[in-house]
């Protein structure tokens, strides 16, 4: 206690301390007045004095009690008006990560079908030759015209999720969407040239 800066304590805490030091002398005064020898006149006059302070001190806890008591109050007020905005912020917490990960499920989902049509496209390539018939030319590019119609497509869904996680401000899912933007983007380029061939 003794390099406790009662300025920094609220008056709850200050209260508090009072309280403590008040109890703590009528503690030691009380040991006072026992151990005093009250037959001689200075003992009895130490007496008296004692028995004044020990009334004082009565007083002070009297009056310090009734003040810890508000003081309590006022915090435990505070207290429930804290935590009842703490419930308030974890709900609104809560409901925004909800957002963002249905957003970011939303992008997951373009970027499996992105891959699923990605997979598809290994079915053409052909071991140790790059002579393609005739027949499977016209397959290639009937196939690529579908691809680039689902590019195409999966271009505009990611464009609605970007501007969905940039309205609401979620900047990774945004920038991950970008990205795929311009992934999808580069890949209708090369199906729209190998295509106009």
């Amino acid at each position: 206690m003794a390099n406790l800066q009662l300025e920094s304590l609220s008056d709850f805490g200050r209260a508090a301390v009072k309280l403590d030091n008040d109890f703590t002398e009528l503690v030691r005064l009380s040991g006072q007045l026992k151990r005093l020898d009250i037959d001689s006149e200075s003992g009895l006059d130490r007496a008296v004095k004692i028995l004044s302070q020990f009334a004082q001190h009565g007083q002070n806890i009297s009056a310090g009690i009734q003040d810890f008591s508000k003081f309590l109050q006022e915090a435990r007020q505070r207290a429930e008006v804290a935590a009842q905005l703490v419930t308030e912020r974890a709900q609104q917490i809560r409901e925004r990560k909800e957002i963002q990960s249905q957003i970011r499920e939303k992008l997951g989902r373009v970027e499996q079908s992105v891959q699923t049509v990605n997979a598809s496209l290994a079915g053409f390539k052909k071991e140790g030759s790059t002579n393609f018939s005739e027949k499977e030319k016209l397959q290639l590019r009937t196939e690529l015209e579908r691809i680039n119609v689902d590019l195409k497509r999966f271009m505009a869904d990611t464009q609605v999720i970007k501007d969905e996680a940039a309205g609401a401000k979620f900047k990774s899912v945004e920038r991950d969407a970008q990205n795929l933007l311009d992934a999808l983007r580069a890949s209708c380029r090369r199906v729209d040239k190998i295509t106009a061939q």
